[in-house]
């Protein structure tokens, strides 16, 4: 028997290297050639940019929306301080409070003006999300108790509970049947004409062949997806190359080319081990549980876990702490009144005290009655979303399909920051006007002799101001973890595919 020596096994490393080299060219050839690839790319491309162009539209209608909203409260304040100015001198008509711009009781509660607004990302194109269900801007008031999640209802529910086409569906849903459709049949046709077996026999091993053919699908798909999503959103008007979005969007394209090697990784495993119909079959059945499925489940038991709080039992709460007769009402005044030396005098004469400046002491005791319901219902839906963000981890297309809503600014975590600084910004303009109104009650005069206006509040110019959020700050911090998720899951995929031994030849 004579033995290879180690120029006999180089020259044999060197041929196997070539050949290597020589069926990968051949394959990349064969794909590249083949007519059901270019309709695959073509029909997800036009998806891709049907999604995007979908996506801007909305950024784009919020957009027109918020910036009408910042016209209006303007436009309104400008003609108050116009009134004003008007009701300053002596008239012989006497306005009556609730229509006074310059009476601070009647002011914030009939005549302001001020919205919180949640304007969409510069990346909002990408995704939808949340953006359509809920509310991203709402008008203030003093008299706010709990969030108004639900009260901006824009679209018919029918057609919300379709959900929208955006670039995020037709990555999440679309993509990985595409994937699938291109990468089960690779196998399949070699596999059939018994051509397999002697491919296989010019390398070491079929795992090596195996890995070959779909490292030619991960070179052809991973650049094309990346380029037709770009493509799409440049197409959509999308500033996704601005300095302000670079960051993200480079961590976006980490991030769907480690979904898209998954589910070439997935399909690659699948296909190698059984025939092309059985492949195809595993493969859509492996998308529904990983998409459908396993959401539709943890929903399930975090809704059994954790039920929400009834919103009809907080309204009735709600209700019946608003039930105050008259004199109850007065009560109420009269000891929040006495409770700061301030405004003990305004106790004396409630008689006289606008049924604005009273509702000031109504709305402390209003919160407090339905402050335990109001802070068990944010428990509850604190523990639920922490379950929820916990299982998303079981399913890739959740963990994609999150990330891409938090870069796109549409997510659900945004809004609950937007909810929290719009509370914030309620007891700001409390913090404004509530003052003003019980020093009016304590003092009550008119600053002008025979004016219509009581010309007891002139500084609407002082009104606290809505901050909006800048909303890419912090997202790639945020995001970073599912992109190495994503990554880690494709290396999973790809280790078990090249330690695996039960291949179809």
């Amino acid at each position: 028997m004579v033995r290879c020596g180690r120029p006999c096994r180089l020259a044999r490393s060197e041929r196997g290297a070539a050949m290597t080299r020589a069926l990968f060219r051949f394959e990349l050839a064969m794909l590249l050639k083949a007519r059901f690839t270019w309709i695959i790319g073509a029909l997800l491309f036009a998806a891709l940019a049907w999604g995007a162009v979908n996506g801007q539209a909305n950024a784009d209608a919020q957009q027109a929306t918020v910036d009408r909203v910042k016209v209006h409260a303007a436009a309104k304040v400008a003609k108050q301080q116009a009134d004003v100015a008007r009701y300053s001198r002596p008239l012989d008509a006497v306005l009556p409070y609730w229509q006074d711009p310059s009476d601070a009781a009647g002011y914030m509660r009939y005549g302001l003006a001020a919205y919180a607004v949640k304007p969409p990302s510069p990346l909002a194109g990408i995704a939808i999300g949340q953006s359509r269900l809920l509310p991203f801007y709402i008008k203030t008031d003093l008299d706010y108790v709990a969030p108004p999640a639900a009260s901006f209802d824009f679209i018919n529910p029918r057609i919300l509970s379709l959900g929208d086409f955006d670039l995020s569906f037709v990555l999440v849903y679309v993509l990985p049947l595409a994937l699938i459709a291109i990468g089960a049949s690779r196998l399949a046709a070699e596999r059939d004409s018994g051509a397999l077996r002697l491919m296989a026999a010019q390398l070491p091993s079929f795992r090596q062949l195996v890995m070959l053919k779909f490292s030619v699908v991960a070179v052809v798909c991973v650049p094309f997806t990346l380029g037709a999503t770009v493509l799409a959103l440049l197409v959509a008007g999308t500033p996704c190359w601005s300095v302000q979005t670079m960051d993200t969007m480079l961590l976006l394209g980490a991030a769907l080319a480690g979904f898209t090697l998954f589910w070439v990784a997935l399909t690659a495993l699948v296909a190698s081990r059984i025939g092309v119909v059985g492949s195809y079959l595993r493969l859509v059945s492996v998308w529904i549980g990983l998409t459908f499925f396993v959401p539709a489940a943890g929903a399930l038991l975090i809704g059994m876990a954790y039920p929400a709080q009834s919103p009809l039992l907080y309204l009735d709460d709600l209700r019946r702490a608003n039930d105050f007769k008259p004199a109850e009402r007065d009560a109420l005044f009269v000891a929040l009144a006495r409770a700061d030396p301030a405004y003990a005098a305004a106790a004396e004469r409630v008689g006289k005290v606008s049924y604005a400046t009273k509702q000031i002491a109504v709305q402390q005791a209003v919160e407090r009655q339905v402050a335990e319901r109001a802070a068990a219902s944010v428990r509850q839906n604190d523990l639920a979303s922490g379950k929820a963000a916990a299982l998303r981890w079981l399913s890739p297309a959740m963990v994609f399909d999150t990330l891409l809503q938090q870069a796109a600014g549409s997510g659900v975590e945004r809004h609950k920051r937007f909810i929290k600084r719009t509370g914030e910004y309620t007891d700001q303009l409390r913090a404004f006007f509530w003052p003003r109104a019980m020093a009016e009650a304590a003092r009550p005069g008119t600053a002008c002799q025979g004016c219509a206006g009581r010309m007891n509040f002139t500084e609407h110019d002082r009104i606290p101001r809505f901050e909006a959020d800048r909303p890419l700050d912090g997202v790639a911090r945020s995001i970073g973890g599912a992109v190495g998720y994503l990554w880690l899951l494709a290396g999973g995929v790809m280790l078990v595919l090249w330690s695996g031994r039960k291949f179809k030849v």
